[in-house]
């Protein structure tokens, strides 16, 4: 059974200005301390990973967390583009079950037991023939055509999903270091950045989605462990919004709405401890995070 949760936070600039997708880094702090509470409720651990800067942005919040790491410093050699190896690093860091959660993923619930006893667990199926996920067979070509790849890769191609990291995780540690070790292996090999950053340097924004998810769904596919998957929801589209499964994911342009993140502050201000009769612990964040925003011009 996975008892622990954990986040991790890459900022290639170490600077307010880069907002991780939203339109202000206040939400980007409101939002990562709405899901680290949530997260809290269900795990005994809570982990956070970042670089030192990330760290020294976080640790001050007072976030219910149990152990911080400064494994990212590693990505400072690493292309902003290539931010999703951030993430590998943080599941390769891990020495037992975890479950790995994006910065604005809210789990309400506990996730179910068939999810927390899995080999491996992921968010959802992302069907490369539906609409909005078209990018893995407009990255296709760029892997064809570069001069390093990992050859278990090559010898298992996947057509019809790939697998949605927002939430990642399972018991099954050796998986980790082979696919950060063919991510590795085809991201940084000299021979192949020119293909990235100037033959395809259009797409060279969606490289996260083949290097993470596509690699990850080649590698279950080349070990036959598909049926010892397990996902919340295998519609993607539904899979952040499905009552049923009791969390969100305020995934792409839905962070830059002002309504979900006007929810979000509301949430986190009426976000009570357990045990307590009012709902003081989120008031007691939300008003570290208002000053520290206000300090920050944030």
């Amino acid at each position: 059974m996975i008892k622990k949760a954990v986040f991790s936070y890459f900022n290639p600039d170490e600077s307010f200005g880069n907002r991780c997708g939203f339109v202000k880094y206040s939400d980007f702090l409101f939002t990562t301390a709405l899901s680290i509470l949530c997260a809290s409720r269900h795990f005994k651990e809570v982990q956070f990973i970042s670089s030192d800067w990330g760290l020294d942005v976080i640790k001050p919040l007072g976030l219910p967390i149990t152990s911080y790491s400064n494994k990212l410093n590693e990505m400072k050699s690493v292309s902003k583009y290539f931010w999703a190896y951030g993430k590998l690093l943080a599941y390769n860091e891990q020495t037992e079950p975890f479950v790995h959660l994006d910065n604005d993923v809210f789990l309400w619930d506990p996730l179910p037991p068939r999810i927390l006893n899995a080999k491996l667990c992921f968010q959802s199926h992302e069907p490369m023939h539906l609409k909005g996920y078209h990018y893995y067979d407009l990255l296709r070509p760029c892997f064809n055509k570069a001069k390093i790849r990992p050859q278990i890769i090559v010898d298992n191609p996947v057509t019809d999903f790939a697998y949605n990291c927002g939430i990642c995780g399972g018991h099954d540690m050796e998986f980790f270091k082979e696919w950060i070790k063919c991510s590795a292996e085809y991201i940084f090999a000299p021979e192949n950045q020119n293909l990235f950053f100037k033959k395809y340097g259009d797409v060279v924004i969606h490289q996260n989605l083949f290097h993470e998810q596509y690699f990850a769904a080649s590698l279950i596919k080349a070990h036959e462990l598909r049926p010892e998957v397990k996902v919340i929801n295998k519609d993607a589209i539904k899979a952040g919004s499905d009552p049923k499964h009791k969390y969100t994911h305020y995934w792409g342009t839905t962070k830059t709405d002002k309504g979900n993140m006007a929810r979000v502050r509301m949430r986190l201000y009426d976000f009570g401890s357990p045990d307590a009769k009012i709902n003081d612990q989120g008031q007691e964040i939300f008003f570290r995070i208002d000053k520290f925003c206000k300090e920050n011009n944030l």
